[in-house]
């Protein structure tokens, strides 16, 4: 029996929850949608297509559960997504089976990013509702990270190159350019020589840098980490010094890969 569809007297219980994704509501949909996607997203096997009445199945072997159910709807306009859920094989498979609750997701724009509202009907009990409650908070705030990734990631593709080039530009004018298109105009950056907020301190420090390490330019090493945010990328300085100077970024940024922080770590 589908208890998503039952009607009594008394509701079955349910739970709502929310949370602001520092994503793009397009990412978001992307993610829902997308098999591969929501597979990464839940670390799990998951098989569907975003249609109606196509078979839903999520396998989770290092749980030892595969849930069931069927896509119930897809409003691409209105970015929302109904399915039925319930647990094919597992624990609580003879008290909660495939597609006996419902599962809706909407996605909405919120500020710079968006915002994911889950609700789920049709539970087997408030212990369960409980649980599920827990569970999809747990999962939003994944849904966060995976989703932040991909953006941020796509930002900083654009915005990191750019910092590069103004920290090598000794033309302040070409400088304050190029940092005014990529950086907060209350930009803060720090490390061992200074502590600075604004884009026009930015820039002057740099030019000081050119002037009293004239012939050294700077590069970013290996491979960019994100989380929640932020990001680690490697640099390397070089010049007539001799040994090149290395060390880490720690970069707080925008989805869009607009910079808002800086902290520059030296490791040689």
């Amino acid at each position: 029996m589908d208890k998503s569809r039952s009607h009594g007297a008394t509701p079955a219980p349910s739970t709502e929850v929310s949370r602001e994704i520092a994503a793009s509501p397009t990412t978001l949909w992307s993610i829902v949608t997308d098999q591969a996607r929501f597979s990464a997203w839940m670390e799990g096997d998951i098989a569907f297509e975003p249609r109606p009445d196509s078979p839903f199945r999520a396998e989770f072997p290092n749980h030892h559960i595969v849930i069931g159910g069927e896509i119930r709807s897809v409003d691409p306009d209105a970015r929302r997504l109904e399915l039925t859920w319930g647990i094919e094989s597992g624990p609580q498979a003879d008290d909660y089976p495939a597609g006996s609750s419902l599962v809706e997701i909407r996605v909405r724009p919120e500020g710079t990013g968006s915002r994911v509202y889950l609700r789920h009907t049709g539970l087997p009990s408030k212990e369960a509702a409980r649980q599920q409650e827990g569970g999809w908070r747990f999962q939003l705030s994944r849904l966060d990270l995976v989703a932040n990734r991909i953006d941020l990631g796509a930002g900083l593709e654009r915005t990191l190159p750019r910092w590069v080039a103004a920290w090598n530009a000794t033309d302040p004018e070409e400088r304050i350019g190029i940092l005014g298109r990529i950086c907060d105009r209350n930009v803060e950056f720090r490390d061992d020589w200074t502590a600075i907020r604004g884009v026009d301190p930015l820039n002057a420090h740099i030019g000081n840098c050119h002037r009293y390490m004239p012939g050294y330019s700077l590069e970013h090493t290996g491979d960019i980490r994100i989380c929640r945010g932020e990001a680690l990328a490697g640099w390397r300085a070089t010049g007539p010094g001799g040994k090149p100077m290395e060390g880490l970024n720690h970069i707080r940024a925008e989805p869009d890969g607009t910079i808002r922080r800086v902290t520059g770590f030296r490791t040689t």
